[in-house]
């Protein structure tokens, strides 16, 4: 080839050159070896003596100057006909979801190029020189990707083939594959050929456990990835959860119940979206439901629907999920009721004397889908006002449950006359939550004290007044 013939050309040149430096070297050694023994007789001045041993000095240092030129130039061959090749670099996925790489390394030296070192060296020879020993190499995407980080190959013959196996500790396409030997700082871009131990995606979930309310909808992301070339279909599903909380597969904002891998596809986004009835069973509420998302082949629907006959609202067990060929992902669903307590008032004026007390009947309503506990009441009454309520305590109050609470509320001996706010609220708890209603208020009019001693006599005038007129009407009549 043109590079063979480049290589050839430079490595006679060189040595070309150290012919022409020995042939120097030696004609230098005579003239030295004459100069030094008129020198030694007297002949020669010492002076030229010296610029004859410089000569020869010089010529000595230019031989060894062209001896190393030719090794480098013969070590450069050989370097050039030394190639470590990435053959295979093939990624798949392990039944337990780890990435891997499979790597196939070989020794492409040529023996041709070789040859140009030293034609007089058999096929044997050349292949011992080619052999290269103590290859290092990693995988990276600007740091290290794979585990182990470095691996070390001892040897490697010509044409001799080396498998290594790496794992990938962040999910790449493509990797440099680094290769360090005799002085040879290689990086070459590879992208990873897809294939798969297992014929199913692999499924997961960044969000295990998730709370929601009643009459809401919770979502749960999902990936799927599959590494292959092949193109096929598969089917989603959602099992282990109470009938009556429906589920659906989204994926790009559509419903869907199965996803497609090929060759241009290995990893698929979807959201499992979770509608939690308002009215649901009162023994799935606060408390934690696993279920099960996972991907399958079609046929695999029939025993889900099995499944699902068979245990209905109660759970799935994990060994039963194990039996289906599909890979899944455990995830945990708490339904939250809410507790919203409202109190009721038929009236919110109320009418009292100074001397009276003030006697009133609200109802503590829980409108939540909860049942609320501990619930009390609170009182914002006005300044030294004093309070009793009867019940003082309500120890459960469940969804849509109304009960009447009796205030009686004592203003002080010298309270002013005019209008007065007294508010109401509810407080109690769902679990470790405080649940508080809205404060209904209630105006009360305070109005003087009754003059029962000044009504008497004004009474009595009255009467005797109108006997007075009466006994006058009778006299004039009988006039």
């Amino acid at each position: 080839t043109k590079d063979q013939q480049l290589s050839k050309l430079r490595l006679r040149e060189s040595m070309l050159q150290l012919d022409y430096r020995s042939a120097s070297l030696q004609s230098h050694r005579d003239e030295l070896t004459a100069t030094t023994e008129l020198f030694d007789q007297g002949f020669v001045a010492l002076q030229k003596y010296k610029q004859t041993l410089n000569r020869f000095e010089q010529a000595r240092l230019n031989y060894e100057e062209a001896e190393i030129n030719l090794e480098k130039i013969k070590l450069n061959l050989l370097k050039n006909a030394t190639h470590i090749v990435v053959e295979q670099a093939h990624k798949y996925k392990t039944e337990d979801g780890k990435s891997m790489v499979d790597l196939t390394l070989s020794n492409d030296s040529d023996i041709r190029d070789a040859l140009l070192v030293d034609e007089s060296l058999s096929e044997e020879e050349l292949r011992i020189l080619l052999k290269v020993e103590n290859i290092y190499i990693s995988l990276r995407h600007g740091s290290i990707v794979g585990e182990p980080y470095e691996v070390r190959i001892p040897s490697l013959a010509v044409g001799e083939r080396k498998s290594l196996t790496f794992r990938l500790l962040s999910d790449e396409e493509a990797v440099y594959v680094g290769l360090n030997y005799l002085d040879i700082h290689e990086s070459k871009p590879v992208i990873l050929k897809k294939g798969s131990l297992q014929d199913l995606p692999s499924i997961n979930s960044s969000q295990f456990s998730q709370e929601g309310e009643l009459n809401e909808t919770v979502s749960f992301g999902l990936t799927l990835q599959r590494l292959s070339d092949d193109e096929r279909n598969f089917a989603l599903a959602a099992v282990g959860l109470p009938q009556r909380i429906d589920y659906a597969f989204h994926n790009d904002g559509a419903k869907v119940n199965q996803v497609k891998f090929d060759e241009t596809t290995s990893k698929v986004q979807v959201q499992l979206q979770l509608e939690i009835p308002e009215k649901l069973n009162e023994r799935f509420v606060g408390r934690t439901r696993s279920f099960f998302a996972l991907v399958t082949n079609p046929s695999e629907y029939a025993q889900i629907n099995a499944f699902r006959a068979k245990y209905g609202d109660d759970p799935i067990p994990e060994k039963e999920i194990s039996t289906l060929k599909s890979d899944y992902v455990k995830l945990e669903l708490i339904p939250k009721g809410i507790g919203k307590l409202e109190v009721l008032v038929s009236n919110r004026y109320q009418e009292i004397k100074v001397d009276e007390e003030l006697q009133i009947r609200v109802e503590f309503l829980n409108r939540g889908t909860v049942a609320v506990q501990n619930i009390k009441a609170a009182l914002d009454l006005p300044y030294e006002w004093e309070e009793e309520v009867d019940p003082a305590l309500i120890k459960i109050l469940d969804p849509g449950e109304r009960i009447p609470i009796n205030i009686k509320a004592r203003p002080p001996v010298d309270i002013a006359i005019g209008d007065y706010e007294l508010g109401v609220e509810a407080q109690g708890q769902v679990g470790t939550e405080n649940i508080e209603s809205l404060e209904k208020n209630i105006t009360v009019r305070v109005g003087a004290r009754s003059n029962i001693a000044g009504n008497t006599i004004l009474i009595g005038i009255l009467v005797l007044l109108v006997c007075g007129i009466g006994l006058a009407s009778v006299k004039i009549s009988r006039r």
